[in-house]
């Protein structure tokens, strides 16, 4: 038995990446029941994905997700706490008593791993727990609360805590874990790292893409400062000036509430102030040339980018600042686009492939770009995630990755003796 949380998102937030997360675990454990916990809205964007719909074995239970700072998981909150404790509990005592478990995190808060850390001490059913970490692990580098109480229930105490081996964290990128073990040792020790999955449903819509004028540059994803949406509207409107006619400029994504709507008008597209439906989210994707990628150093050196993945899925070269989640697939995958010391040398580059298109080289990045995407196919990551399970959970799927030792929770369960 599988039980799969996801106790911060609603809505489309998070959705696609969640979706092919459950495919790819349902593929590793493929004679495992899976349960998908969510809020009501996030359970529908789920179910819209037919590839999920699809999977033998998953059921999706509607939970009350607390409404205390939500989407705000650095926070401590008490009152959240205790109805993540009661989710959890539930869930856990609907499972069959006898058969073992794992509960999956695809986000969470540090009261909600606290909580799941708590039950591994005190329940006797055969239990392992594993915690998603995204972008909450900046909380390691920021504010801490001063209430001592508090203080102790935040994510540097969750993260750098003792807790049975049972508990594991993972995250999205090799990168992302080596720059953990630099600030928090302890919580690198038990991370583990499975990098997020295609979308299969996706690939039969991607185009064929040749590079011609005007070549087409697009910012992937909400337009914040911290993914570098100032420097795209400085390239857009000194190129637009330079270039009129050779290149032109999108939003993939939104602009963010409280944002000057007139910055952007020095793209070729309209910018949408609204959240985009996924399928017009694609469709502006299918258009492009480059994804353009201005990272900026710090916040991603511990978070995945949503935009680097659609760019491997929908094969477009990437324009990207040097930081380890980019330069990792150049060094594995090769010439994938072009990658730059900072936002000069995207300009420079870009110069470069204005004035003097190369459609052969192109042609070479799109297929680094299906190799990199071959990489990441469920079924591929399946089989890695099969490892990792194999390594801590009580689930009879480690069996496939390592000979259970006698007596062990490994050993086989009879399908008839199992309760249901």
């Amino acid at each position: 038995m599988i039980l799969i949380f996801e106790l911060t998102w609603t809505g489309t937030y998070h959705a696609p990446g969640n979706s092919v997360t459950i495919q790819t675990i349902s593929r590793a454990c493929p004679d495992e029941e899976i349960r998908v916990f969510a809020e009501a809205s996030h359970l529908q964007e789920l179910q819209r994905d037919e590839a999920l719909r699809e999977r033998p074995g998953i059921s999706f239970h509607e939970m009350p997700l607390a409404p205390w700072f939500r989407y705000r998981q650095h926070i401590v909150s008490f009152r959240r706490m205790l109805r993540e404790f009661n989710i959890i509990r539930s869930a856990l005592q609907a499972a069959p008593r006898r058969e073992p478990c794992l509960v999956m995190f695809l986000s969470a808060t540090s009261t909600a791993i606290l909580v799941a850390s708590l039950m591994l001490r005190l329940r006797r059913q055969a239990l392992a727990v594993q915690v998603g970490l995204h972008g909450e692990l900046h909380s390691l580098l920021g504010w801490r609360p001063r209430n001592p109480l508090a203080r102790a229930l935040d994510f540097t105490s969750a993260l750098r805590g003792r807790h049975d081996p049972r508990l594991r964290f993972l995250v999205l990128e090799e990168a992302i874990r080596q720059e953990l073990a630099r600030i928090a040792p302890a919580a690198a020790e038990r991370t583990d790292v499975l990098p997020l999955p295609i979308n299969l449903g996706e690939l039969p819509l991607v185009p064929e893409t040749e590079l011609r004028r005007p070549v087409q540059i697009g910012f992937v994803g909400q337009a914040t400062e911290a993914k570098g949406i100032g420097d795209f509207l400085d390239t857009a409107a000194a190129f637009r000036e330079r270039y009129p006619g050779l290149v032109e400029f999108h939003l993939v994504g939104r602009v963010m509430p409280g944002t000057d709507p007139a910055r952007f008008a020095v793209l070729d597209s309209p910018a949408s102030e609204q959240h985009l439906s996924r399928q017009e989210f694609l469709d502006r994707l299918a258009r492009l040339h480059f994804v353009f990628l201005p990272f900026q150093p710090g916040y991603y050196n511990l978070s995945a980018s949503g935009a680097l993945l659609d760019a491997i899925t929908w094969l477009k070269p990437v324009i990207a600042t040097r930081l380890p989640i980019v330069s990792d697939l150049f060094a594995r995958f090769g010439d994938i686009g072009y990658l730059c010391d900072d936002p000069d040398g995207m300009r420079a580059v870009l110069d470069e492939i204005v004035t003097r298109p190369d459609p052969a080289r192109y042609r070479d990045q799109v297929a680094a770009l299906r190799r990199a995407r071959a990489a990441r196919m469920p079924a591929v990551l399946a089989d890695r995630y099969r490892g990792i399970l194999g390594d801590f959970t009580p689930l009879p799927v480690c069996r496939r990755a390592r000979a259970p030792s006698p007596g062990s929770l490994c050993e086989p369960t009879s399908p008839a003796g199992r309760e249901r």
